[in-house]
């Protein structure tokens, strides 16, 4: 009995035996490979040939499997983690496997500098994207991306795209890529190739990369230089013209460049001939040329008379008037025919003239509007001084501020309005100047007879004060008619400013003191309404001896005012203060000598 329970035994360390050495052994660490047996939902158990299956947890699949997941029977490779050697179970990571398997490839190309590929699989919020390395993860900051590709996932995934590793720890299983260094470092690389064949003045066919207020960038082979907005056209160009577009092909000639600044200097202008050379024989002064108008401005018109040659017609060429606005007269597009004025090759400017091409209206203006003629017109501007009227195309007359009225007229406007139709009667006519002299009030009544007529010296008058100025105030004595009452002639009292006393509006009483017919005016006096004041006899008579010793000049401005129907003299003689001195008046602020004159 004892016999037969030493060989049962002995039969079991036998089978016990043959089992251990059917079964494979593993070492943590070790990549191997396995057919799927079963999948739950947190786990996954792979034959990998051990005495039990080993365990794969769902967390271990490889990160970029589809969402399909994993299928049972398949096959995968996966990397032993830990073995619980008292329960024999394996646990195993297939990302891990993957990692292990790639990871000497990546540490290569890290230390080497070389380029590796991958897919962009998704986005990391605010800070990147993960790409999937055949089998890695790795991660591309935003900034990294770089300009040609696009920032949209949907338009990124699927595309196999270049990358720099720019960190890599094994221990922290830490990768980070950039797509941006590898761009530069392919333009960089290009750069070079292209410097090592560039020449002055190749010719090369680029395409508008960019455009910016001051010129072009044109890539030529990957590298792009500068087409300035001065080198595009023979002409001078604030901005880069609208013709050019980006993407746009063109042809540029190289003609500066420098390798250690990495830059590159183009032309499109110098592709063709200066056409400004010699262009003062093809131009000369009054040559008569055709043109397109290109451009309006408020100075002028500028005329392409052929490609990149443009003439200027200033506002004053444009036409025998005074137009207000250029646009006027042309507009852009305009085919029109002018004369050369002067080609200055040096300076590429060249002087028009669109009115030279036409008749001159001023050679016969002094047979067309003689003096004294009446015409019609209309206002074409008013001004502080005037009234400017078109006659005709290209001839203007000026009414001035004191030919619109026979009454004072403080501003132009105060009567006339810009298109108004007027007749004016011609006062004198100035061809060499370019100037008619007109008159409105010509064709009225002369206020001033009718008012010689009724007025005399001495009268006093009653009116409504029109105008306030610092040396007196206006009072209107007929419609037609003002008088100035000087601040002296308001008041006895000494006032500083007629606004002290007087407004706007007011009516008031005044004597007339003097007369000027030649200058139309006349002087005023509120001062002494009811009759001068009775004067010392002696003092008057002594007065009268110094004026006869002194020539007696009032005397005979004094005749010529008997001799004129009877009237009274213009300022009473006997009109003298208390102290037999003669009170102060017009006649001694506006200078006696001159009414005298006025007088004689």
């Amino acid at each position: 009995m004892v016999g037969v329970t030493r060989n049962m035994e002995q039969k079991i360390k036998m089978e016990d035996a043959f089992s251990e050495s059917d079964v494979k052994m593993y070492s943590r660490g070790d990549i191997i490979s396995g057919t799927v047996v079963q999948v739950s939902e947190s786990e996954i158990l792979v034959d990998i040939g051990y005495k039990s299956e080993g365990i794969l947890p769902v967390a271990e699949l490889s990160p970029f499997r589809e969402e399909s997941g994993i299928d049972e029977g398949e096959e995968i490779q996966v990397l032993v983690t830990y073995i619980d050697e008292e329960r024999g179970t394996v646990y195993a990571s297939e990302k891990q496997a993957e990692y292990e398997k790639r990871i000497d490839t990546l540490e290569e190309a890290y230390r080497n500098g070389e380029v590796v590929e991958g897919e962009i699989v998704n986005e990391v919020k605010s800070a990147g994207y993960h790409v999937n390395l055949d089998g890695i993860r790795a991660f591309l900051p935003g900034s990294h991306l770089g300009d040609d590709l696009p920032s949209s996932l949907d338009e990124l995934r699927g595309q196999r795209i270049s990358f720099k590793i720019l960190e890599l720890s094994r221990r922290d299983k830490n990768l980070v890529v950039s797509h941006k260094v590898y761009i530069k470092e392919l333009e960089r690389e290009k750069r070079k190739a292209l410097f090592d064949t560039l020449e002055k003045d190749q010719e090369i066919e680029g395409t508008i990369r960019s455009i910016v207020d001051f010129g072009l960038f044109v890539d030529i082979g990957g590298f792009e230089g500068l087409v300035h907005r001065s080198e595009i056209a023979w002409k001078d160009l604030p901005v880069p013209p609208p013709e050019y577009a980006v993407g746009t092909k063109v042809n540029v000639k190289v003609i500066d460049f420098d390798k250690e600044k990495g830059k590159v200097s183009l032309s499109i202008k110098r592709l063709r001939p200066n056409p400004w050379q010699g262009i003062s024989e093809r131009y000369a002064a009054g040559a008569r040329v055709d043109g397109t108008v290109v451009s309006v401005t408020d100075f002028g018109a500028f005329v392409e008379l052929e490609q990149d040659v443009e003439g200027l017609v200033h506002v004053s060429e444009l036409s025998w008037g005074h137009p207000e606005n250029p646009k006027e007269i042309v507009s852009e597009g305009d085919p029109v025919s002018v004369v050369v004025l002067s080609c200055d090759e040096n300076a590429h400017r060249i002087s028009l003239s669109l009115r030279r091409t036409q008749s001159d209206p001023w050679e016969d203006v002094e047979s067309k509007y003689p003096r004294g003629q009446v015409v019609s017109g209309s206002v074409t501007k008013l001004t502080d001084f005037g009234a400017f009227v078109k006659l005709e195309e290209g001839i203007e007359g000026l009414v001035h501020v004191s030919e619109i009225d026979w009454g004072h007229v403080n501003h132009p406007r105060d009567v006339l309005n810009q298109g108004d139709a007027v007749d004016v009667k011609v006062l004198s006519t100035d061809a060499a100047e370019r100037r008619i002299s007109l008159s409105i009030r010509e064709l009225k009544d002369n206020p001033w007879r009718k008012f010689l007529e009724k007025f005399a010296l001495d009268e006093v008058v009653e009116g409504e004060i029109t105008e306030i100025k610092d040396f007196g105030a206006f009072m209107k004595i007929t419609p037609e008619v003002d008088g100035l009452i000087h601040v002296s002639e308001i008041s006895e009292q000494r006032i500083g400013t007629p606004g002290d006393v007087l407004t706007v509006g007011d009516k008031v009483q005044a004597r007339i003191i003097g007369i000027n017919e030649d200058k139309r005016q006349v002087r005023l006096s509120m001062r002494n309404l009811f009759g001068p004041p009775e004067i010392p006899a002696a003092a008057f008579e002594e007065r009268e001896r110094e004026r006869e010793s002194q020539g007696g000049r009032r005397s005979g401005g004094s005749k010529r005012g008997r001799d004129r129907g009877g009237r009274k003299e213009r300022v009473d003689r006997r009109f003298l203060d208390e102290t037999g001195h003669e009170s102060l008046s017009m006649r001694d602020l506006l200078g006696q000598a001159n009414i005298d004159d006025d007088d004689a």
